[in-house]
């Protein structure tokens, strides 16, 4: 296709008599739509004969996945007829566009013209694989973009790309990197990227932290004699080298690629929409997705809550039992923690569920169940009540090849519905019958925050084995016991404290054994204004590049819980131990795991006792109150009907500083705002079905999303939810 004929299709396009879409602007849309185009595509003529049932359906969107090898498969040759026809076809249905670009799946050429432009081991092997396919990562790691021509080429790709679809009205949002990171590794490895051009640049970055080489030095711990001479670890994780170097990938290096991604389409798209990129999930104890949220317009995650979740059509009853508490699992933690981690990665809230599970997950060989409409309704509810102002599913038919085969689609290969089909359509309608609150409603911020800090998560990953294991179980417990109370929890980036500390009224630390100088001045200083900050075990007993204390315990935190450090035992994975409640706190009890940490009081106060030694204080410290819990609180709390005193213990803390839960009786409740208008979201976590009266505060109004009749008594509602259900209520003060 020529940039005439292009120009000719585009325009042409774009004056469809009764079809403008920007003729539609002033009215908002909700984007609720499904993937349907990604290399190799069902025939583009299927794609054009199913755009009216999606349209009819109730969808408004749809995501298309564009790869570079395909549309630039001789250097300078950019062909993108293929991708503008489904844009074009899409625009005629009244949809609009999702568009993602797919750098990571590079052209042969350009592995031919720089061969040196793989992405490398610490071991110098190159990471090689150009057999340009989507499986089983997109392309994924791709090149180094520190290489200057292979970045170069794909700028121009993407301007060129942002040039010419930029000209179809339709196109909503471009996705500049679908689900964000380095995977698939080769296994055994430290990580990526060694190249000289990454290393080059790791070395530039640590100069100007560090300015003298002496002063890098001085804080490794090392003797380079010259800055050519620093390196990352190559061995070995457990080096105080390690916390920059993958904070320099992780977080510098990708959060540079999101941005001259992003950069190349504000550029060159006249239309001005905004980019998002989306992570396959949240690194769950991390905070690059902070960086990320700050060089986009829009942050997203994929959400497939039920992989790996088997069907069996003779099911026994002690299997639907744990099939019941997978789905329970499915809504916490798949989808309800992963949404709450990226929208408190989003200064602005503009969070997508960007790709969410549509069919059977998995597929191929090795088939998942078919989900239900009452899978459906939950997995859309379920973003939405956490704050998603997008949601797009993948996809619209079922995966035609291979591995993924029959997988993920709403539709099957053949067939113009499905229940499950039905059910998202149903949704998309009600949720566009509120568009403006969806859109631009504002999900209210908790009370209480979990504490990230990225150094912290890197020492985490160096030490690996059981310690990893047991944080990332601790923090998800702390959410899930939270969660069970009706306690909306948001995550904060320690880097965050300062400016957003305040705001909460407590501070949650999971295992924050290693911690800078930084981090630690920034919690007294919440303290001492007045909040409350509850820690678990061995908090400061490293520095954040993994050095000792004396005393076990940075001194300065010694001060802030009132207790010095006397003694650690480490428990095995499979070993809990009792702790009893002491002071205000002697009806508690609490469940131990990985660590017990015997303390002695010097300000403080005994909260739980191991035997008869502190194993929990706390102190008073300003205007605040410290606490330092000698044990991990959350890995106790994860297994089914598992330590619910864990729970109880941290809702009593909650309690006495002044933090309730939002629920109506057995229902979980979840908000988003809207000027006089609200969503109320009320999640039934039960296996039963639960009615609630509901009272109706200041509102005068109130529907069910879904429709149905709702009778008002005496400033009250009746609601019924299903077993594992969301319903969701429309308010109006007028």
């Amino acid at each position: 296709m020529t940039r005439r004929s292009f120009s000719a299709l585009a325009g042409g396009v774009a004056a469809v008599p009764g079809i403008s879409l920007l003729a539609e602007e002033s009215k908002t849309v909700f984007p609720f739509g499904t993937h349907v185009y990604r290399e190799p595509s069902l025939p583009l003529e299927q794609l054009r004969a199913d755009f009216p049932i999606l349209k009819k359906l109730g969808f408004t969107m749809i995501k298309i996945q564009e790869s570079w090898s395909t549309d630039e498969k001789r250097e300078g040759e950019i062909d993108l007829s293929r991708v503008a026809r489904v844009v074009s076809d899409a625009r005629q249905n009244g949809l609009v566009v999702y568009f993602g670009v797919t750098m990571e799946q590079a052209p042969a050429w350009l592995w031919k013209k720089y061969p040196e432009a793989s992405m490398v081991y610490e071991t110098g092997q190159p990471q090689n694989d150009p057999t340009q396919y989507l499986l089983p990562t997109d392309g994924k790691p791709g090149p180094c973009w520190h290489h200057p021509e292979a970045r170069a080429a794909a700028t121009r790709f993407m301007e060129e790309v942002g040039r010419q679809i930029g000209q179809y009205d339709n196109i909503r949002v471009w996705n500049v990197w679908q689900e964000i990171g380095f995977w698939t590794m080769r296994p055994g490895h430290l990580g990526l990227c060694y190249c000289q051009n990454s290393l080059r640049e790791f070395r530039t970055w640590r100069r100007g932290k560090y300015g003298a080489l002496d002063k890098l030095n001085s804080t490794w711990r090392t003797g380079f004699g010259e800055w050519e001479e620093v390196e990352p670890p190559r061995a070995f994780a457990q080096v105080p080298s390690w916390i920059d170097w993958r904070f320099f990938m992780d977080d510098v290096y990708i959060t540079g690629v999101l941005r001259f991604k992003a950069e190349a389409f504000r550029r060159n798209d006249p239309g001005h929409r905004p980019v998002l990129a989306h992570t396959a999930s949240p690194t769950y104890g991390g905070t690059a997705e902070w960086r990320y949220a700050g060089v986009l317009d829009v942050i997203g995650s994929s959400a497939y809550p039920a992989w790996g979740e088997l069907g069996d059509p003779d099911i026994t009853s002690a299997q639907r039992v744990r099939q019941s508490y997978a789905v329970y699992q499915q809504l916490w933690e798949n989808i309800m923690m992963k949404f709450d981690y990226v929208r408190s990665a989003s200064e602005t809230g503009e969070i997508w569920c960007a790709e969410l599970q549509g069919g059977r997950a998995g597929g191929g060989p090795d088939p998942g169940r078919v989900p239900d409409a009452g899978d459906i309704r939950r997995w859309v509810l379920g973003p939405l009540a956490a704050g998603a102002r997008g949601i797009c599913f993948w996809n619209h038919r079922s995966e035609p090849f291979w591995s993924e085969g029959y997988g993920f689609g709403l539709l099957e290969l053949k067939g113009d519905t499905t229940e499950r089909a039905a059910e998202a359509g149903r949704l998309g309608k009600a949720i566009n019958s509120h568009a403006d609150l969806f859109v631009s409603g504002v999900h209210p911020r908790s009370k209480v925050a979990i504490v990230l800090d990225e150094d912290l998560w890197h020492f985490v990953e160096g030490t690996g084995g059981a310690f990893k294991e047991q944080f990332t179980h601790s923090l998800s417990g702390i959410y899930r016991a939270l969660f069970d109370e009706g306690i909306q929890v948001d995550f904060l980036d320690s880097a965050r404290i300062a400016q957003e500390g305040a705001d909460y009224r407590v501070l949650l630390l999971p295992c924050p054994s290693a911690l800078g100088p930084e981090v630690i001045e920034a919690l007294r200083a919440y303290v001492r204004a007045g909040g409350t900050l509850v820690s678990e075990a061995t908090a400061g007993r490293y520095d954040r590049y993994g050095f000792g204390m004396a005393g076990e315990m940075a001194p300065e935190l010694a001060e802030l819980f009132g207790a010095r450090h006397l003694q650690l035992y480490t428990l095995k994975p499979e070993t809990t131990r009792s702790l009893t409640g002491a002071g205000a706190f002697e009806r508690q009890r609490v469940s131990g795991s990985l660590y017990l940490q015997i303390l002695e009081s010097t300000s403080g106060s005994a909260v739980l006792k191991y035997r008869d030694e502190v194993a929990a204080c706390t102190n008073q410290y300003g205007k605040g109150q410290a606490y330092l819990v000698g044990t991990l609180l959350g890995p106790a709390i994860l297994p089914e009907k598992s330590a619910p005193e864990n729970r109880q213990f941290l809702a009593a803390l909650l309690e006495r500083a002044g933090v309730k839960a939002d629920r109506v009786g057995n229902l979980q409740r979840r908000r988003r705002n809207l000027g006089s208008k609200s969503a109320w979201f009320f999640l039934n976590c039960t296996h039963e079905t639960v009615q609630e009266s509901v009272p109706l505060e200041d509102f005068r109004s109130a529907a069910p999303l879904l429709g149905g009749d709702l009778e008002i008594r005496e400033g009250k509602v009746l609601i019924s939810a299903e077993p594992m259900d969301i319903c969701c209520l429309i308010l109006e003060k007028t």
